[in-house]
């Protein structure tokens, strides 16, 4: 028997948890823009799937080599890929809750439409903080 990799496991349960909150959120707000629960299931299934394959399959492109990255970087596949190895970053931290919070806003937003101006400050917020992270890849 060898080592048990405690931050690999421990890195897997969270990419895990986190991942999960993200889809629940798309599916929250599949089921807020349809009445239908069933049209609400299929769609909330190709929310997370976009999300979760969508952008692998443009990061495949021959695309520039920045472009490439952001591209690969803005889907949740390469933020679980790098949490499930064991390596907790603060990065993939802030993606997941910026994510979560961005779908769970319009969410509120879908069951509350009067308070648009207030959403879209925070998408800017939440996009800024994300294109300020990329940079800092570099």
């Amino acid at each position: 028997m060898g080592n048990i990799d405690t931050g690999g496991i421990a890195g897997s349960y969270l990419g895990l948890l986190l991942l999960g909150a993200a889809f629940v959120a798309l599916g929250l707000l599949a089921s807020a823009l349809t009445e239908n629960q069933l049209v609400a299931f299929i769609l909330g299934v190709f929310f997370c799937f976009l999300a979760y394959t969508a952008f692998d399959s443009l990061y495949l492109l021959p695309i520039d080599g920045r472009v490439q990255h952001i591209v690969e970087q803005l889907g949740l596949g390469a933020h679980y890929y790098s949490l499930s190895k064991g390596v907790i970053d603060t990065r993939d931290l802030v993606y997941f809750a910026g994510f979560i919070g961005l779908f769970l806003a319009l969410t509120r937003q879908a069951l509350n439409p009067q308070k648009w101006v207030r959403l879209l400050l925070w998408i800017g917020i939440l996009v800024a903080a994300n294109v300020l992270e990329m940079e800092s890849l570099e």
